[in-house]
């Protein structure tokens, strides 16, 4: 499926670019979040009519995320407690989505899918790096400690 990008994605691609992706990912994220149009001549036509807005749209995005990562690099270690099994282990785990309610609890906006967590969720005690992706230039990374409590 080729599409033309509407916006930079992280390891896809640059705003302008044609790129060839597999058909599922354009119709399931690429095209109903906005990010790529089919690259048809007519949309070709009307994406270089746009490129001006599109390009400033997207130096407004770069600079909200600059601005996001620099109030989140002076973060200091994020503490979550939780129930601990004699094992060691937690009962449950640490994802995504408590990392994001957590630091929005705490006044900085982040969302469920801009923490990366490549090994999945955590599921003992002690001290973490988790990757933010605010945009695709710009990440930022952030301390968790899990602090076990027995139960």
């Amino acid at each position: 499926m080729k599409l033309i990008l509407l916006e930079k994605v992280y390891n896809l691609g640059d705003l302008g670019d044609t790129v060839t992706v597999r058909p599922g990912y354009g119709r399931n994220f690429l095209l109903p979040g906005g990010k790529a149009v089919p690259a048809t001549p007519e949309n070709v036509e009307h994406f270089e009519a746009r490129r001006d807005e599109l390009l400033r749209h997207a130096n407004e995005k770069l600079a909200a995320a600059e601005a996001r990562r620099e109030a989140i690099d002076g973060l200091e270690a994020v503490e979550f407690f939780a129930a601990v099994s004699p094992e060691g282990r937690l009962y449950g785990s640490i994802n995504p989505h408590e990392i994001a309610a957590k630091l929005t609890e705490m006044g900085y906006e982040v969302e469920k899918s801009e923490v990366d967590m490549p090994d999945g969720p955590i599921r003992l005690p002690g001290e973490y790096t988790v990757n933010l992706i605010l945009h695709a230039d710009v990440q930022a990374e952030v301390s968790i400690n899990v602090v076990g409590e027995a139960s």
